[in-house]
């Protein structure tokens, strides 16, 4: 078995926003005995028998809260705590205190009675021991009594490995903390069920309600609810408004309500198209109403104001699309709930950071023939993000496409793991705006086909839609003009394709190509590819029903030069371009996405690692003297010393966003020549890329392993920050290691 990556949460390992197994949001942060009057109204509200299970006798509030809080001068110890609510409670603590030097960590929870089964005990207990593993710490333990069986199942179905011994009434748990891939896989089971959990009011809502509804139809309010209704929503939908609400007054046909509390059905998800000063009454009325999720389409904040808006709907335990969205749309529920009308219903769902691409981009979609299952506009993404978005299409069935059209990054680290596990079910498809090569190689890493515009993603999500990817990488061209072919040739070719072409000449009729589209089908290629230029001989209806009718599991791409119509355009089983250069750089990137995906996600491990040695080594440190860096490379395994070979340098920079950020450079008299780039972790695939420029020249494997050891060693110990590598052959000459102030 492999290496096993930590998991990355959205937000802070320690402090920042998570999420309840039923989607409700809440605060997760270090305790401080600041928190003693949280901690004191906390154990107030707990039963006695809560206090008994965690203390097991009788214990006064005001005690517990004392304990919890201290600490004795030999011991490390280190507590988390859950809140929510305006003002902000305690509603969980979770803990680990270990002797200073020690191996082995006690932990313990308690949860507020009200909030059990929510998820709170596991969630306490992953982030506790990926924070324990950092600092050194091998395996937890922790006392419970045998009756307490929700802690005991918190433990037996963390994906640790657990043994529980019982003596008398009190079972001692113990399990090893350092991560396995079922461990793993369990953390991002949780939060992808409580991710799903929390969007759900968004997708599928029992309710809507459109705060600041009006009858202006000029208005946003009017064209929210307009939307609404001529999408066929299937549930109720509430205007808010409060002058025609006390009227008795409608909006459209729909009865109008003054405030949210008035509102007599469910709701779930709230609309809020009001100025700007009133979003935040807004926000605190859908929570004292209890909506579970709000679509702000109010604009004109700050990034500080819009994440004030994102920390207030938190803290009402809601989650926010916004501010400044175009709404979204949901097919399979009949929602447009926003400014963008209901789309046809297909497998392309569409997440846009930018609101004025939202109509645009649907508008072009139908038009090539292609359905949309959701379009989500983010907006300033105070809270909600394409990261969330891919963890619930991961497992909607309507969506067979993901397309992302990404400004800017929240946690590219995230992103790239969740796109690395989503990607092997489903194609994600992104546009970014830049051409900085952190991004490139961030979706290169990932799995994720990259457009370098939104007509390229559409040629690509038109192919990706078919459900059918290249069997090999073999494309059978048939063409009846050499001039285009030449064209598709050389794309094909620079996509990394082999093409067999049939060129069919240029008085070739319908049964000519009726002949060569049967055998290329039936042939071993992986792909088709039918190109025709109208030369008089072959009539454009006779050659495009050829197309239209033919059955196979092979991608089928046609293109009908001096054809009228979009693009590309979606037929039943194959998709028709205008130019044979798009159709072929469809091809190029749907085969690429193909290798990807049939690559192990092998991130290797060296067994000789001295980790415990390397962590010693670096406790407490701000810098190392050369014989320290030494020590470490060593404890990392790497090979010190003069070597004979290429001469290389291997870099590390930090990148605040992107995390570390592997260079491979060729030193010339000219100055250093970049080979390549790639993001920590590698898996074997990455340290092969990165290589690639060597192979030819020399026996790329040794180095290999030196790439990979180096991204272990960014992964075990984040705090070394840069590294300078000079490598003398495949081993490492010279060396600077710099320390950061994690």
């Amino acid at each position: 078995m492999g290496y096993v990556p930590p998991p990355t949460p959205q937000h802070g390992l320690e402090e920042g926003p998570v999420l309840l197994k039923d989607g409700r949001a809440a605060l997760l942060r270090r305790a401080s005995k600041k928190d003693l009057p949280l901690f004191i109204d906390f154990l107030r509200r707990l039963s006695p028998e809560s206090l008994r299970m965690r203390f097991f006798s009788p214990i006064s509030p005001e005690k517990a809260a004392e304990l919890l809080l201290s600490a004795k001068p030999e011991e490390e110890k280190v507590t988390l705590i859950v809140l929510t609510g305006e003002p902000q409670r305690i509603v969980a603590t979770g803990e680990y205190v270990r002797l200073k030097g020690q191996d082995t960590a006690e932990v313990a929870f308690l949860v507020d009675d009200a909030y059990q089964g929510k998820g709170l005990g596991t969630l306490l207990l992953e982030r506790l021991a990926l924070i324990a593993a950092k600092r050194g710490v091998r395996r937890f333990q922790a006392f419970t009594l045998a009756e307490n069986r929700p802690m005991l199942n918190v433990f037996m179905e963390s994906g640790f490995q657990v043994k529980a011994h019982r003596e008398g009434g009190e079972v001692e748990v113990e399990f090893e903390i350092v991560l396995t891939e079922k461990a793993a896989e369990r953390f991002e089971w949780r939060e992808k069920v409580s991710t799903i959990a929390s969007l759900h009011p968004f997708f599928f809502p029992k309710g809507v309600a459109v705060v600041g509804a009006s009858r202006d139809p000029e208005s946003i309010g009017y064209r929210v609810v307009e939307n609404l209704i001529f999408g066929r929503f299937q549930g109720p939908v509430f205007p808010v408004n409060e002058a025609i609400g006390k009227e008795g007054g409608t909006v459209g046909p729909l009865l109008a309500y003054p405030s949210l509390e008035r509102v007599p059905g469910p709701v779930d998800l709230a609309v809020i198209a009001v100025p700007k000063e009133r979003v935040g009454e807004a926000l605190e009325a859908s929570g004292r109403r209890g909506v579970r999720g709000v679509i702000v389409l109010t604009t004109g904040f700050t990034p500080d104001e819009a994440k004030a808006l994102a920390d207030k709907a938190r803290r009402l335990s809601m989650r926010l699309l916004g501010p400044g969205s175009l709404g979204l749309t949901h097919t399979a529920s009949r929602l447009a709930a926003g400014l963008v009308p209901l789309p046809r219903g297909g497998p392309l769902a569409i997440s846009s950071q930018s609101g004025t691409l939202g109509r645009a981009v649907i508008a072009y979609a139908e038009g090539m023939g292609l359905g949309v299952s959701a379009f989500v506009s983010l907006g300033a993404k105070a809270d909600i993000s394409s990261n969330d978005l891919l963890q619930f299409w991961e497992e909607d069935e309507t969506t067979q496409v993901i397309l992302l059209y990404l400004e800017s990054f929240g946690n590219p680290r995230r992103f790239s793991r969740l796109a690395r596990r989503i990607g092997k079910r489903k194609p994600i498809l992104a546009v970014h705006p830049s051409r900085d090569p952190l991004v490139r190689t961030l979706f290169a890493q990932a799995g994720v086909v990259r457009a370098n515009s939104l007509e390229e993603a559409f040629d690509v999500a038109a192919l990706l839609s078919l459900g059918r990817l290249p069997e090999n990488g073999q494309v059978r061209l048939i063409s009846n003009a050499s001039g285009p072919s030449n064209l598709a040739l050389e794309a094909l070719k620079e996509g990394g394709l082999e093409v067999e072409h049939v060129d069919l000449g240029s008085e070739a009729r319908a049964e000519a190509f009726q002949k060569a589209l049967r055998e290329a089908l039936e042939s071993e290629a992986g792909s088709v590819f039918l190109l025709f230029v109208p030369m008089g001989f072959a009539k454009e209806e006779e050659v495009l029903a050829l197309v239209r009718e033919a059955e196979s599991p092979k991608p089928l791409l046609a293109s009908f030069l001096g054809v009228e119509g979009p693009r590309a355009r979606l037929l039943p089983g194959a998709v028709l371009y205008r130019f044979p250069e798009s159709a072929a750089i469809a091809l190029s990137r749907a085969w690429a996405y193909r290798r990807w995906r049939e690559e192990p996600l092998l991130f290797p491990d060296f067994p000789d690692l001295k980790l415990e040695e390397a962590r010693r080594l670096l406790e407490g440190k701000r810098r190392l003297s050369p014989e320290e860096a030494r020590a470490l490379l060593l404890a990392f395994g790497l090979p010190l010393g003069e070597g004979e070979g290429l001469r290389l340098r291997l870099t590390v920079t930090p990148h605040p966003l992107f995390g570390p950020v592997l260079t491979l450079l060729l030193p010339t008299p000219l100055g250093d020549t970049p080979l390549g780039l790639r993001l920590s972790p590698l898996t074997e695939g990455d340290a092969q890329e990165l290589l690639r420029p060597l192979e030819g020249h020399v026996d790329p494997g040794p180095y290999r392993e030196i790439v990979l050891r180096v991204s272990r060693l960014l992964e075990e110990f984040p705090q070394v920050e840069r590294l300078e590598l000079e490598l003398s052959g495949p081993r490492v000459a010279r060396f600077e290691v710099a320390l950061g102030d994690r």
